[in-house]
């Protein structure tokens, strides 16, 4: 891999394969797309990255300090341990949701943000924090969610099909609206303490 340090870059559309960014990303990058890049325990502190394109990089323990993430799009990559709270989530979307899509997010932090309509599809979220989290239209589809905390989150409208190990209290997070299929909505109803009791037609 590439060895390259880079700090206060701007970039507009760029590819960036095989590059270990080092400790440092600082920069603006717009439309840019990273591939097989490694910035796992980098810092980016006050940079933007818009519309972006993350695919099978390593970002373990990354730190987004103040960065902002707009609109980007996260490919089989992983991101253990990342405190997404030290991002900048504007209250007023000024970009499209980010998408995370067969990426390993365990372990991270995002409480108290306004996610939006994120899409995390076939992730794995383990023991990630979701606390008070606004993430009204997510899709969290085939996601593996063991140990996730979702207290008091907003899911409504949320489409929750085929969560692995969902654990989500709707007597603290908001579900208007959201979709389940047989097995979330079963791990919602154990969560009331309520058993679902398959029956039986009577063949009489």
């Amino acid at each position: 891999m590439e060895r390259e340090v880079i700090a206060g870059t701007v970039a507009e559309g760029a590819v960036f394969t095989g590059v270990d960014w080092g400790s440092v990303i600082d920069g603006e990058y717009l439309r840019c797309t990273f591939v097989g890049s490694r910035l796992s325990e980098g810092t980016a502190a006050e940079s933007r990255f818009v519309e972006c394109r993350f695919e099978k990089c390593d970002l373990n323990l990354w730190r987004p300090i103040n960065s902002v993430i707009g609109g980007c799009l996260f490919i089989d990559c992983r991101m253990l341990g990342i405190d997404w709270t030290q991002a900048v989530w504007p209250r007023v979307p000024l970009h499209e949701a980010n998408v995370f899509t067969r990426c390993d997010l365990s372990l991270g932090a995002f409480a108290d943000l306004d996610l939006g309509p994120v899409l995390f599809e076939e992730c794995r979220l383990r023991e990630v924090s979701f606390r008070h989290a606004r993430m009204a239209g997510a899709d969290l589809s085939g996601s593996d969610c063991l140990g996730a905390d979702f207290y008091a989150a907003d899911l409504s409208g949320a489409r929750l099909v085929g969560v692995k190990d969902l654990s989500v209290d709707p007597r603290t997070a908001k579900l208007e609206g959201s979709t389940v299929n047989a097995v979330t909505g079963m791990a919602i109803l154990e969560s009331l303490g309520i058993t679902l009791e398959a029956s039986e037609l009577d063949p009489h």
